[in-house]
C-alpha cells in the first residue's frame, strides 16, 4: 500500500507537470497579447497627441503668415514714401524686394495708405479694393467711395475674426472722440475724429452715402456676420511730415 501511495503521488506530480506545460504557453500568449495591446495604445495615444498639437498649431500658422504679409506691405509702402522723397531730393536709395503675393496685391489695386487707431491698437495697410486677397492682407477701400482726405465719404472695411490677423476685430471697442489717422501715398497724414457708431444690416447702402464734407466710414461684420458694425468719423486736419 505504501508503494501504491508513492506511485499515486508520483502520478499526480507528473500530471501536474504536464498540466503546467500545457498552461504555460497560454499564459505566455496572454502576457504577449497584453504587452502588444499596451504598445498599440501608446502608439495611438502618441498619434492623437501629435494630431492635437498639429491642429492647435494651424491657427497660429495662419495668423503668423497673415501678420508677416501685413508687415511686409507696410514696410514696402513706407519704403515707397522714402523712395519718392529721395527722388525729389536726388538721393538714390536701394529698392526693397517685393514678394510675389505682395506684387499681385499691388497690381490689383495697390496699397494706398496706412491706417492707425492707437486707442484700439490697430495699424494696417489700406489697399484699394475689397477682394478676398485684399481683405486677407489689410483694410480694403471701396473704390466707388471718396479717396483718403478727399471731399465725400471715404469707406474702409476690414475682417472681424480672421485667421490671418486682427484687422477690424476690436473696432467695436472704439470710443467717440478717438482719432483715426491715415497716411496717404503722398506721405500726408489725415486725422479723423470718431463721431458715432451704429449697427446696420448687411445691405444698408447708407454706409456708402456721399456728401460734400470730408468723412470717413469704417465697418466690419457683427453678430456672426448677420449685421455690420459701423464707425462714423469727421475730418479734423492734415499733417505733412517734413
Amino acid at each position: 500500500r505504501k508503494k501504491e501511495k508513492q506511485m499515486t503521488g508520483w502520478n499526480l506530480q507528473q500530471l501536474w507537470q504536464r498540466i503546467k506545460v500545457l498552461i504555460q504557453p497560454t499564459e505566455r500568449a496572454e502576457h504577449d497579447r497584453r504587452v502588444n495591446n499596451m504598445s498599440i495604445r501608446k502608439v495611438v495615444a502618441g498619434l492623437l497627441i501629435t494630431a492635437g498639437i498639429a491642429i492647435m498649431a494651424v491657427p497660429f500658422f495662419w495668423r503668423a503668415t497673415g501678420e508677416k504679409q501685413t508687415e511686409q506691405l507696410i514696410s514696402e509702402f513706407e519704403q515707397t514714401l522714402e523712395d519718392d522723397y529721395d527722388e525729389e531730393t536726388d538721393v538714390e536709395e536701394e529698392q526693397t524686394s517685393i514678394s510675389k503675393e505682395d506684387e499681385a496685391i499691388l497690381k490689383e489695386g495697390g496699397v494706398i495708405g496706412i491706417i492707425e487707431i492707437p486707442s484700439i491698437d490697430i495699424r494696417y495697410p489700406v489697399i484699394e479694393g475689397t477682394g478676398v486677397d485684399v481683405l486677407n492682407a489689410g483694410i480694403g477701400h471701396m473704390p466707388e467711395t471718396a479717396g483718403i482726405g478727399e471731399s465725400g465719404n471715404c469707406v474702409l472695411c476690414g475682417h472681424n475674426g480672421s485667421r490671418y490677423g486682427t484687422f477690424f476685430t476690436p473696432l467695436n471697442q472704439i470710443s467717440i472722440g478717438d482719432d483715426v489717422t491715415i497716411i496717404d501715398k503722398n506721405g500726408q497724414t489725415h486725422i479723423y475724429e470718431v463721431t458715432g457708431t451704429e449697427v446696420v444690416n448687411p445691405y444698408a447702402n447708407s454706409i456708402k452715402t456721399q456728401g460734400e464734407e470730408k468723412e470717413l466710414t469704417l465697418f466690419t461684420c457683427s453678430q456672426k456676420g448677420t449685421m455690420r458694425f459701423v464707425v462714423r468719423c469727421r475730418y479734423k486736419e492734415a499733417v505733412v511730415d517734413e
